[in-house]
């Protein structure tokens, strides 16, 4: 892709300093896979539950109550994406307080379950597609813009896989009711409101943050975020509702088996 990696890397630095710039280097190399951005996001630790947290709220316990063990803390923020009911749910002390449609993986190009922490919101970010997708689908690199399939904000998780949340080019697509339609990326209706909340700041100043260009701003604190796949969740008035296993798999006994375990617990 560029010059070689010992061309790179400088054989000229100390040792602790030269394994350093390699690493970066790789990491470099391995954004242009899957669905990540130009620029690989930096390692976070995931952000877990201490034992100084308090009895859990309602909404926690109702989760629980259902067999749902989704790992919400009950203290600080949290992301909670359900892929079969293509929503998003942000909690923080344990309470909703932001809930989005999104769009997920496509069953060809499925959204991984996976806990992993969000530790900066990317400004208009720039997209480069996969070799298959130019092969197969004759997409080209997208600088930043309107026309840029991750739209102006992008959330950078920590994980091997390069998923991540972001805004989109298409908001049409919201108003579809089947929303697997991406390679693996989830694309997020209500970004705005996620990125101010996430931040810490107001709409006003996410879209002055927008207006200055590619940019990253860190996350006050990282936040963590699941990928869960319950194909039976709580809707916003707390009844259970059922989704379709839009991946056709194992995860469609999941909720029993999880409740499974919960009742031995209880006893």
């Amino acid at each position: 892709m560029a010059a070689s990696l010992e061309a790179q890397v400088g054989f000229g630095k100390a040792p602790a300093a030269r394994t350093a710039i390699v690493l970066l280097a790789i990491a470099g190399t391995l954004a242009a896979a899957g669905c990540a951005a130009t620029d690989p996001p930096p390692v976070a630790a995931p952000v877990t539950e201490t034992a100084t947290d308090l009895a859990p709220s309602p909404y926690l316990a109702m989760l629980r109550d259902h067999g749902i063990g989704a790992s919400i803390p009950s203290r600080g923020k949290f992301v909670l994406v359900n892929i079969p009911s293509f929503e998003l749910i942000a909690l923080e002390d344990g309470v909703p307080v932001l809930r989005s449609r999104v769009v997920v993986g496509r069953p060809g190009n499925t959204t991984p379950e996976m806990l992993s922490s969000m530790f900066a919101v990317r400004f208009n970010p720039s997209w480069t597609p996969t070799p298959s997708m130019v092969r197969n689908e004759g997409l080209r690199y997208m600088p930043p813009g309107p026309r840029n399939p991750l739209g102006r904000i992008m959330f950078d998780l920590d994980n091997e896989e390069f998923i991540y949340l972001h805004d989109t080019n298409d908001r049409t697509l919201f108003n579809r009711t089947q929303r697997a339609l991406s390679h693996g990326c989830i694309r997020v209706e209500q970004v705005r409101p996620l990125a101010a909340w996430a931040l810490g700041v107001s709409e006003k100043e996410i879209d002055s943050m927008i207006s200055r260009g590619t940019h990253s701003v860190a996350l006050p604190e990282a936040i963590p975020v699941s990928l869960a796949y319950y194909t039976q969740f709580p809707d916003q008035n707390g009844e259970i509702a059922s989704y379709a296993d839009i991946y056709g798999s194992r995860h469609g006994t999941q909720l029993v088996a999880a409740r499974a375990r919960a009742s031995v617990g209880a006893h």
